[in-house]
């Protein structure tokens, strides 16, 4: 499965300004509520197998945040693709414990030690092990 997010912009009605409100940059009245979307999509036929939308900004309202609301789509078993922002050791552990797996790349602001850890071949090292 692969897990990725992405914003979307609305129609500017009031029911739509006050679940996602428009960015600070634009002025009052004069610009488009945001909502931030997280999608668990099925890496075999590409159909979109659960979603998470909550407001662009505010607490609660990040990637990480979204894809908590849906982890009940992944089973054990699953291996689950995403790029460099969803590799944080804590969504690592959470889908451990749901008993699947995860293929993130390392964010190039993480140090990262391939030396420890156990090695699965001659250059697949799991730190995770």
């Amino acid at each position: 499965m692969l897990v990725d997010g992405t914003t979307v912009s609305m129609p500017d009605t009031p029911e739509n300004q006050k679940t996602y409100p428009q960015p600070e940059s634009q002025k009052e009245g004069v610009g488009f509520p945001i909502a931030r979307l997280v999608a668990i999509i099925s890496l075999s036929c590409g159909a979109v197998l659960d979603v998470a939308i909550g407001p662009y900004k505010g607490k609660e309202t990040g990637e990480h945040a979204l894809l908590r609301q849906i982890l009940g789509s992944i089973s054990a078993g699953d291996i689950i693709l995403g790029d460099r922002y969803y590799c944080s050791y804590f969504l690592i552990a959470m889908l451990q414990r749901l008993g699947a797996d995860a293929v993130f790349q390392i964010h190039s602001g993480r140090k990262s030690d391939f030396r420890r850890g156990k090695r699965l071949g001659k250059k697949d090292p799991s730190v995770f092990g």
